[in-house]
Order: C-alpha cells, then structure tokens, then sequence
C-alpha cells in the first residue's frame, strides 16, 4: 500500500465527513459567498485540524495506554485506528503528522484572514486549541468529564460561525444557537463512542464522562444532548434566525430515541453497541445534512 494513503488512512478519514457538512451549513447560513478556491481552502484547512485531532487522540492514548489494553473496543467505530498498535506507524511518526497537518492548516488560515478577515483568526487559534487541548496535556479535556463533550461542541460550532464569518466577514450572533445544536449532535458521536471502551478508559485513568457515569444512567446524558440539540434549533426558528424549514431534521428524532432506549435497557451490551454507535452515526449525518437541505430551501 503506498505510504501517502497509509497516511491519509490513519487519520480517520470517514470521520471526516461530519466536519465538512459543518462547513456547508456555516455557508448556507450565510446571504453572501467569497470565492470558491477560498472557501475550498477553508475546508481543507478545518479538515486538516479534524485529521490532526484524531492522530493527536491516537498518540496521546498510546502514552497513556488505553488502546492497547483496550479489548472491548467496536471497531472502526471505537478504540484509535489502531495503526501504532498494529505496527503500520511508531508513535512518533504519527505525532509528526498531527503537527505538519496542524501547521499546514495554521498557514492557510493565516492567508484566509489575510485575504478575507481578521475575524476568523480568533475562531481559528480557538478551533485550534481544542484540537489539541482534548487529548494533550496539561489539560487533556477528553481526560475531564463533560469538559470532553464541550470542547467537541465548542469545536465543531466554531467550523458552522466560522465559514458563516468567511462568507460575511462579521459574525453572526443569530447563528449561534443552530451552530450548537450542530456541534452538540457532534458531541453525541464522541458520547455514544466511548461507551465500549468504558474499561480500558477507566484502567488508563481517562476520566471520560461515560467513565464517571452509572452505566444505568448512560442513556440521560445521551438524551439530554441530542434534546438540547432540537431545542436550540427550535429557539433558532422561533426567534426567526433560521429558516423553518430545517425543522425537516425532525424525521431523524426517532433513530435518537431509538438508540436511547436501546442504550437505556441495554447500557453495557457490546452486541446492542456494535449497531447503535453506527445507527447513531448515521442519524447525525442525516440530522446536519437535512440542516443543510433546510436551509438551502430557505
């Protein structure tokens, strides 16, 4: 296998897809549009701080162990990308990659506030932070209970407000609530994700909120998000700062309620888990692609 797409595969690359539908809807949340080789750098810029974030996760969890005594894990779904485990890279190799790709990105950025605003830089080093500060010391957010969900919330609104500020060039406070429900579908993924590896989590002192959670009350956090997520939506149309139309995402509460109750009888079922963590996947790729759908009808 050549080793360019060694590369590009052990950064996730269908995890990918959920940041990109975050730039859609921060695009056509906006009435004006810059040029499309910016907005073509602009995704590829947060594309490469995503990509650069999960091989920082795979590093940082080969130091502190968790994937290698992580048996439980649903793969590819949960547990790394196994590529240090299995030999493919040394933990070194993919360290350097997550900081070529974080710098790549930084230089892009630095050319989109140059040729279009200054506001973004803000939003970038932000996006930035979170990058790294999930998985890195000292703060190692993914370490801390519910600061883990808010910084994956934080992160992937800023992808929506940022691509909106691209398009305008100032940002749009009334976007905020439909970029939070955005971003907390997001965190939902990451939720719902570390349930399997609740053990080699617990061993290797990761203090994930599934791991400081009962495992009967897993299924109230999971909940409590994806509802947060429609009732900032809800509070978005209400205050007409997005279109009604969007509230075609509503065909996917079902899938949501589904995987709650499923979650709720069976918190702890690695057989349940193996087709809930996709299920739920798959609804949060249809929840921002119908955003998009509703928003482009708007």
């Amino acid at each position: 296998m050549n080793q360019l797409f060694k590369y590009f595969l052990a950064t996730r690359p269908t995890f990918l897809v959920i940041t990109l539908l975050g730039c859609w809807i921060g695009f056509l949340s906006s009435s004006l549009s810059v040029a499309w080789s910016l907005n073509s750098l602009a995704v590829l810029a947060v594309l490469m701080i995503h990509a650069s974030s999960n091989l920082l996760n795979d590093y940082f969890d080969y130091l502190n162990g968790t994937d290698l005594i992580n048996i439980n894990r649903i793969s590819p779904f949960t547990g790394g990308s196994r590529f240090i485990q299995d030999n493919v890279f040394s933990p070194g190799e993919i360290f350097r990659l997550s900081i070529v790709l974080l710098a790549l990105s930084a230089l892009i950025g630095l050319y989109l506030c140059y040729t279009s605003t200054w506001k973004l830089l803000a939003i970038g080093i932000t996006g930035v932070f979170f990058g790294w500060s999930y998985s890195a010391p000292p703060l190692k957010l993914m370490s801390r209970g519910i600061l883990g969900e808010i910084a994956i919330a934080s992160a992937w609104s800023l992808v929506v407000i940022g691509f909106s500020v691209l398009q305008n060039g100032q940002v749009n406070l009334a976007l905020i609530p439909l970029a939070l429900a955005y971003g907390l579908m997001v965190a939902n993924i990451l939720f719902l994700n570390q349930i399997p590896d609740i053990e080699a989590d617990r061993n290797s002192s990761k203090e994930t909120i599934a791991v400081k959670t009962l495992p009967h009350k897993l299924w109230k956090w999971y909940s409590v998000i994806f509802m947060s997520a429609y009732i900032l939506q809800a509070i978005s149309i209400f205050y007409k700062q997005t279109y009604i139309s969007t509230l075609i995402t509503l065909v996917m509460a079902p899938i949501f309620i589904f995987c709650a109750i499923q979650l709720r009888a069976f918190p702890l079922d690695r057989t349940k888990q193996s087709w809930i963590i996709p299920l739920n996947i798959i609804g949060v790729h249809l929840y921002a692609l119908l955003i998009c759908m509703g928003l482009f009808w708007g």
